[in-house]
């Protein structure tokens, strides 16, 4: 009778060590993925701390164009007065001359690649387990490069147009006369005043000054309320130096 029973004792014994062994394996591959989770948020507050930083710095680079545009606005605004004006009589020189180089000149308008950049490229927004945030990012950059794209066109090259109209103006003795007493010689000045074409360059740009302020003023309002979400959504931000 004991012999009988072996075989069902060793059946038993064997059912017992596969569920041990079934059991130790469920609770490694819990605890594998408990740990890979663990991860991939520590890895997703990470990429959040990273674009939260972003988002400050493009509101300082926004800024930065913002105050090229203002210049160049202002002096535009400055030497169109006085092609404007009955008299063409300028009392300063030295700062119509500091204005008449503002309309022609070239400043940067981009944006370096950011993390958010990286994170879509890797084909891993998902990251960021927050579809809300993933989708304001989105729009903000892509609003963000159309912008910059729009400027590079138009407006940057009517801007080199001028450029090109400006200097055949006057002649080397003019340019002497300028860099020896820091403003432009009266001859230069009248040919300047008289000339059609640069006036109605000088137009264009001051539309495109004030058409890009209104549209970079408003992609600044946009990353300001981005980073007001994120400080609702992750207030540990606000600690973050």
């Amino acid at each position: 009778m004991a012999d009988d029973n072996k075989p069902l004792k060793y059946l038993k014994y064997a059912i017992g060590e596969i569920v041990l062994v079934v059991i130790g394996i469920l609770i490694a591959l819990s605890i594998n993925n408990w740990n890979e989770e663990r991860k991939i948020e520590n890895m997703g507050k990470e990429y959040i701390g990273k674009i939260y930083t972003d988002l400050k710095n493009e509101i300082s680079n926004i800024e930065e164009i913002l105050i090229g545009l203002r210049t160049q606005s202002n002096g535009t605004e400055n030497v169109l007065s006085f092609f404007e004006s009955k008299d063409k009589v300028i009392k300063d020189t030295i700062q119509f001359t500091e204005n008449h180089w503002a309309p022609a000149r070239l400043f940067i308008v981009q944006r370096d690649i950011n993390t958010f950049d990286n994170l879509r490229s890797s084909g891993q927004p998902g990251l960021l387990k927050n579809d809300s945030l993933s989708n304001l990012l989105d729009r903000f950059y892509k609003n963000f490069d159309i912008r910059i794209s729009n400027f590079k066109e138009y407006p940057l090259q009517i801007r080199m147009d001028l450029r090109k109209i400006s200097f055949p103006i006057g002649n080397m003795d003019d340019f002497k006369y300028e860099i020896e007493n820091n403003k432009l010689s009266p001859a230069f000045i009248s040919e300047y005043l008289n000339n059609e074409e640069v006036y109605e360059h000088l137009l264009s740009i001051l539309k495109t000054c004030r058409y890009n302020t209104r549209f970079f003023k408003e992609l600044s309002t946009e990353a300001i309320t981005l980073i007001n979400y994120m400080e609702d959504n992750y207030p540990e931000l606000k600690d973050q130096k």
